[in-house]
């Protein structure tokens, strides 16, 4: 039976944050909820996450809070006793790698060794992991955090990744003998590593590339690790079928969902809750978040759509439009700088330029329902709660405050006023040509 200890106590000193730096988002999912999502599939029998007092617990996993900052050792004793008696291994990790793999997990869980931890090689000398000593027959001995190495250790290539799996009952054997007797009066879990082999257990490492191992400290790293994981999702979306143009330029979100055959244009941002559908066009410099696309439709350039907004199949979003909490029906069509708020859109309905929907008082917002196969003509407002009914025309710069009945024209303008030659006399009098 597996237990997972997630060390999640890190204090944002270096993020210069008051959020716990676990709780820092990359790709719209806080980092912690990262590392849960690649210990997942491992189906443990228990996830216990170390925390700070200022992050007392996170969803419904086991928490223990470490009072103190003592060490990576000290926080997996005052883990220990959470432990589930049945527990028979453990695997350890940092609440600040969210770049991990679920299929490097699952490689170290299969791992037969009494510990097992995972290394990797490092290319550059200006680094901050431990290093991973190995005995004649190549078997880890020891690993020596950076700061307390001596120069000739700090010439070893393979650094510490920061991640074990460890017999239960070695690890209780083990914790008690650890001491702080180090450059920063701490209780390294490193030191396993040495305990467990001067008493002859058998030790392995795994081996893996460093960015996927790449801690979280600052506000630097963290937007290293941001790219990262974009260049993942653009990978995979692009495999998946789906037409990226410049990827560099689009932002996905942790659960962004895109249809093949799909083409999302340049300087596209996707957050959190965004479902496309097939054979979407998404043009470039868009924001969407909250919404569901569906088969065939267009949006942008430069829309934003928000607020558990649908778009039914063949649906057009044009330029300079914004939508929000709204259904728009199948083919109706909003083109040019509109802004659609809390509204249900009728099929093949046609919103014309400039047309906002009035749907807040100041207290409360209401609906605006606007029938299939209606015209909404340019810069008219329509002030909620109203209902314009299947089929009607509504005139250009009208506001509507009632509702229209189906098939009909409403206008609201004043009756226009023109005097003949007045602009001449006009310029005449004031000395103008």
């Amino acid at each position: 039976m597996l237990s997972i200890v997630i060390l999640a106590a890190g204090q944002s000193k270096r993020m210069n944050s008051k959020l716990p730096k676990v709780l820092h988002p990359l790709g719209g999912l806080p980092m912690l909820a990262h590392v849960i999502q690649a210990t997942e599939k491992l189906n443990a029998h228990q996830t216990i996450l170390v925390t700070s007092p200022s992050l007392s617990s996170f969803d419904a996993y086991t928490t223990v809070v470490q009072d103190e900052p003592k060490g990576t050792g000290h926080a997996v004793q005052t883990a220990i006793n959470a432990l589930d008696p049945k527990a028979e291994e453990v695997i350890i990790l940092c609440g600040d790698t969210p770049l991990i793999h679920s299929n490097t997990l699952q490689t170290l869980k299969d791992s037969k060794a009494d510990l097992t931890l995972i290394g990797m090689k490092l290319d550059r000398a200006d680094h901050a992991y431990g290093l991973v000593m190995q005995d004649k027959k190549g078997a880890p001995c020891q690993i020596v955090e950076f700061k307390d190495a001596t120069t000739e250790q700090r010439k070893i290539s393979f650094g510490n990744a920061g991640i074990y799996k460890i017999k239960t009952s070695l690890l209780k054997e083990l914790l008690p003998k650890l001491d702080n007797q180090n450059v920063a009066g701490e209780y390294y879990l490193t030191d396993l590593v040495a305990l467990a082999h001067q008493q002859g257990y058998k030790i392995e490492m795994l081996q893996g590339a460093e960015e996927e191992f790449q801690g979280i400290n600052n506000r630097v790293e963290l937007a290293k690790a941001e790219a990262v994981l974009q260049d993942r999702w653009r990978l995979q979306m692009m495999q998946a079928g789906v037409t990226l143009v410049q990827p560099e330029t689009i932002f996905l979100s942790h659960d962004t969902k895109i249809g093949k055959d799909s083409r999302i244009g340049p300087f596209v941002t996707f957050g959190p809750n965004v479902k496309v559908a097939e054979d979407v066009t998404v043009l470039s410099f868009c924001h969407i978040e909250n919404t569901m696309i569906e088969e065939g439709a267009s949006v942008g350039p430069f829309a934003h759509l928000r607020g558990n907004t649908v778009l039914e199949s063949g649906a057009s979003i044009g330029n300079f439009v914004e939508v929000k909490g709204s259904r728009i029906g199948r083919k109706a069509k909003a083109k040019h700088l509109s802004y659609i708020g809390d509204a249900e859109v009728g099929d093949k309905a046609n919103i014309g330029a400039g047309v906002i929907t009035c749907n807040y008082d100041g207290f409360i917002k209401s609906r605006t329902v606007i029938g299939s196969n209606s015209m909404i003509g340019a810069n008219t407002s329509l002030v909620a709660p109203v209902t314009i009914g299947e089929g009607a025309i509504v005139g250009a710069g009208s506001t509507i405050t009632k509702s229209v009945p189906a098939d009909a024209l409403a206008v609201t303008r004043s009756q226009q006023l023109t005097k003949l030659n007045w602009a001449r006399k006009f310029r005449e009098k004031n000395g103008g040509n």
